[in-house]
């Protein structure tokens, strides 16, 4: 397998990133970068942060090297840029029905507001020294900025929704482009990234009520990293 990204995941949140990242690195694709990824590599903060400042304008490699794969926030805001960065790189853009996706666009709101309320002070005053309260800051930077910071607006939210998969199918060239939902299994992933359709369940990960254990675990493997004793 040749270097770099070899898929790009561009679909919208909770359009079921973490079960195609678990099911990608299954199929030999990954690593595959994700939001919970950032989190725990909260160091990439400053770097999302200057490819942001710049416009896109950035050395991908500085993040990606050693992936396969990403998706999810903050990959999402420079998906153009980064299917220009990686031309070989299949595009995927996983879908959902746009009400179901709004309810549990409106959940994980709510449920990243919940837990932020439960820090201690603790945990507060190391994601400040660690990074990763920046690289929170950067992925509530690029989500509020893709919705014009109108995120509890039903229906600009929706229209927003609307157009960037319009875009996406619109400007993307049918053989490089995989319009999926997770519902559909492994076949249609398999085929699109000319692979065996393994002999096991398709993986679902990240239910709504899951999300909350998904940031947490990404803040103890963050301070793991660096060595600290880990909250339980």
């Amino acid at each position: 397998m040749s270097e770099g990204l070899q898929v790009i995941g561009v679909g919208m949140h909770r359009t079921g990133s973490m079960s195609v990242k678990a099911a990608l690195e299954r199929l030999g694709f990954g690593p595959c970068y994700h939001g919970m990824e950032a989190l725990r590599r909260s160091t990439d903060g400053e770097h999302w942060q200057a490819a942001y400042d710049a416009g896109g304008e950035f050395d991908w490699s500085v993040i990606f090297e050693g992936y396969r794969a990403a998706m999810d926030w903050p990959t999402l805001h420079f998906w153009e840029r980064l299917a220009t960065a990686y031309p070989d790189a299949k595009i995927l853009l996983t879908d959902r029905d746009p009400e179901r996706w709004w309810a549990s666009h409106v959940e994980m709101l709510q449920r990243g507001t919940d837990w932020a309320r439960e820090l201690t002070d603790e945990q507060r005053q190391w994601a400040e020294e660690s990074g990763f309260a920046r690289m929170q800051t950067v992925l509530a930077m690029v989500l509020s900025a893709t919705f014009d910071d109108r995120m509890d607006d039903k229906a600009h939210c929706l229209r927003v929704f609307k157009q960037h998969y319009e875009r996406v199918r619109r400007t993307v060239p049918a053989e490089r482009l995989l319009v999926y939902r997770v519902q559909e299994g492994w076949e249609p992933l398999c085929r699109f990234l000319g692979v065996d359709v393994p002999d096991e369940p398709f993986p679902h990960v990240n239910a709504g009520d899951a999300l909350v254990d998904n940031i947490r675990m990404a803040m103890r493997l963050a301070r793991e990293q660096e060595g600290e004793a880990v909250w339980r």
